[in-house]
C-alpha cells in the first residue's frame, strides 16, 4: 500500500485548507491503492468503506494519521453537499464516547458547522477503524443529512415568516 503524504509536517493557512489536502490525499490514495474512484459525492462512500475495509485493522501508531486522511474527506462530502458548512475546531460534547484513553481531557478536533450543529466526521471515522464496520457510514451520513435537510427547511421557512 502507498504511503500518505506527510501531511502531518505541513503548515497550513487554515483548517479548511488542511482538510482538503488531506481529503486529496485520500483521494489519491483509494485510486492509488484500491482503484477506487472517491468523488465526493454520497455514492462514494460505499467506495470509501470498501477502502477502509481493506486497510483495516490500522494499527494504533497509524490511527490519528488515518483518522484525518479518511475523516477529512467524509466531511468534504457534507461540506460539498450543504455548503453553508464549515470546517472548525470543536470539542466534543461528551469525551467519554471520543473514543480517548483519558476522557476526562477536552481535546479540540476538526468538525463541521452548520449553523450552530457539529458534525464530527472524524470521530465517526474513527470508531469505523477501531470499531469496524458496525460503525456504518452511510447509515450515519442518511442520518445526520436528515438532520440537516429538516434544519435547512426550518430555516428557510424562518427566512420567507
Amino acid at each position: 500500500m502507498s504511503r500518505a503524504a506527510p501531511l502531518a509536517e505541513k503548515e497550513f493557512d487554515s483548517l479548511d485548507a488542511m482538510m482538503l489536502a488531506y481529503a486529496a490525499e485520500a483521494v489519491r490514495l483509494a485510486e492509488a491503492d484500491h482503484g477506487m474512484v472517491l468523488d465526493y459525492t454520497p455514492e462514494s462512500i460505499l467506495r470509501l468503506e470498501t477502502v477502509l475495509a481493506a486497510r483495516s485493522p490500522v494499527p494504533e501508531p497509524e490511527q490519528e494519521e488515518a483518522t484525518r486522511l479518511w475523516g477529512a474527506y467524509f466531511g468534504e462530502i457534507f461540506r460539498r453537499r450543504y455548503p453553508a458548512c464549515a470546517w472548525i475546531m470543536a470539542v466534543y460534547p461528551t469525551p467519554q464516547y471520543a473514543g480517548r484513553q483519558n476522557a476526562g481531557a477536552d481535546v479540540a478536533m476538526p468538525a463541521l458547522d452548520y449553523a450552530g450543529s457539529h458534525v464530527y466526521p472524524l470521530l465517526k471515522i474513527f470508531r469505523r477503524l477501531t470499531i469496524g464496520p458496525t460503525e456504518d457510514l452511510a447509515a450515519f451520513y442518511a442520518k445526520v443529512s436528515a438532520a440537516l435537510d429538516t434544519q435547512a427547511a426550518r430555516q428557510s421557512q424562518q427566512g420567507r415568516e
